[in-house]
Parts: structure tokens; sequence; C-alpha cells
């Protein structure tokens, strides 16, 4: 089983109606093309901005082609990889696209997201790959 883990800026800071919209579309999409995962959406009342962290799993040509759309999303830009790799199992094989809407509290023991709103975060990004991410979705999953 692929996956992809990676972090995004919103180009503009997303509604819970927009939000949900996203959702329902990517679950629908996702249930069609064995695609599970999670994403998290972060919003800095401090930077007026929202931030993703997403891990997409399912079959290799699925997966290429989910990624090639994700890439050219127009709502979103600086889009880096934080992990990909295979794994035997799902790591989220309940889930057609799990959702938190996260809050500083919710990073502030992952040491390397903890500042995702800062321009360190990024800069810290395209120097290191950050394989804890994976854990960091783990964390999230309930299994429901």
């Amino acid at each position: 089983m692929k996956y992809i883990v990676y972090v995004s800026q919103a180009k503009a800071p997303l509604s819970k109606d927009a939000l949900k919209e996203l959702l329902e579309k990517s679950r629908a999409r996702n249930a069609d093309d064995a695609i599970t995962g999670l994403l998290l959406y972060r919003y800095s009342k401090d930077f007026d901005k929202g931030y993703f962290i997403q891990a997409i799993e399912g079959p290799d040509g699925v997966l290429d082609a989910l990624w090639e759309r994700i890439s050219q999303d127009n709502r979103h830009h600086t889009i880096v990889t934080l992990a990909e790799g295979t794994e035997l199992e799902r790591m989220f094989p309940n889930w057609s696209m799990g959702f938190k809407n996260v809050e500083a509290i919710d990073l502030a023991d992952v040491p390397g997201f903890a500042k995702i709103e800062t321009e360190s975060f990024w800069q810290n990004l395209k120097a290191n790959q950050m394989p804890e991410s994976v854990d960091l979705l783990r964390g999230f999953y309930d299994g429901d």
C-alpha cells in the first residue's frame, strides 16, 4: 500500500462550509478509488492563514493520479512532501478521508509541528523531511 504525507498552506482561510464541501467530494471519490487517509486543517488567527497536513494511501496508480490532482489544486500552495513509501497494511483503513480541524494545542506536543504557522517551520521543511509526520497523523486515528 503506497502512502504520501504532505503539508501545505491554504491560499485563503477555509470556512466550515468550504471544508465540509471539500470533505464530501473527497470522501465520495476516495471511496470509489480505494483511497483512505486523514486531513488535518489548522487555522492560525495570528497569521490569518490555514494549513493542511494530509496522509493519503491506496493502490499505486490511483494514488499517483490523486497526488497529481492535489498538486494542481488551487486552494493551496507551498506543498511539501513530508514522507512517502509503502506499508503492508493501511494506516487509516476505515476512513475514506478522516478529518480534524486542529488547534495549536493539538500540535503543541509534536516538536516539528508546534509552530506550523511560522516562517522557520517552512524553511526547516525545505531542509528536512519529517518522517514523524506519519506518527502525528496516526495519533489522530481512532479506528472509527
